[in-house]
């Protein structure tokens, strides 16, 4: 015959390969089912969340009960501490008596300052001399009276005179202070020199002498440096 008569080994290789093809087309998963990772949506978490506030902890106590129990617990504390502290605590310096204060030993300081002034004329007038004083009483009471440490204590100030030559000013505070106050307290907040740095302090912040004008001397201002007080 006429052409190529397959052998029986080429016949048994034919169905053999046939049925691995098929098999191999399969194993081929289709293109709808092929495996989807798993996903946690927002819904699951919410589920998730709901059910872990749901867990009971002990008895019929759910946890949500036991976190708010704690939260209302800590503001209900908090609430009557601070009711508590404000009730009882009492700030000492927020806290005097003014009859005892009234009633209790004076103690005086003499204080000089010097005035200064540019181009002052040789001879300055009786008035001016008084307006010189009134400014410095008014100054010298602002200062005391308004000060957080010995606003309580003091009395009055007062300008005794105004000397010709240097325009040296001299001048007497009056502070009266409780008789039951400490040793401690009458050396350094009533000390000559506490009661000296107020004023100092208060001259360097401002030199000039304000709210004044006199034609006789310009540019008015007190010397910081000249300033000495002594307890009488």
């Amino acid at each position: 015959m006429n052409g190529h008569v397959p052998q029986q080994e080429d016949a048994e290789q034919i169905p053999l390969q046939l049925v691995s093809v098929e098999r191999c087309t399969n194993d081929v998963p289709e293109s709808n089912e092929l495996l989807q990772p798993e996903t946690c949506t927002p819904s699951t978490k919410k589920t998730a969340t709901l059910k872990l506030c749901s867990k009971t902890v002990f008895w019929k106590c759910k946890l949500w009960m036991l976190i708010t129990s704690i939260f209302l617990l800590l503001i209900v504390v908090t609430i009557i501490a601070l009711t508590l502290h404000s009730a009882v605590y009492i700030d000492e310096d927020e806290y005097w008596d003014p009859e005892s204060i009234a009633n209790g030993n004076h103690h005086n300081f003499s204080g000089i300052l010097n005035i200064h002034c540019e181009n002052p004329e040789p001879l300055l007038s009786e008035s001016t001399y008084n307006l010189l004083s009134e400014n410095l009483h008014k100054r010298l009471t602002d200062i005391y009276s308004d000060s957080p440490a010995l606003g309580r204590y003091f009395i009055s100030a007062e300008v005794i005179s105004i000397s010709d030559g240097n325009n040296t000013a001299s001048y007497h505070l009056w502070f009266s202070v409780p008789q039951d106050e400490t040793e401690e307290f009458m050396k350094y907040r009533m000390g000559q020199t506490f009661v000296m740095n107020i004023l100092r302090q208060n001259i360097y912040d401002q030199e000039e002498m304000y709210d004044l004008e006199v034609p006789e001397c310009t540019n008015l201002r007190l010397d910081p440096t000249s300033l000495l007080l002594t307890h009488c």
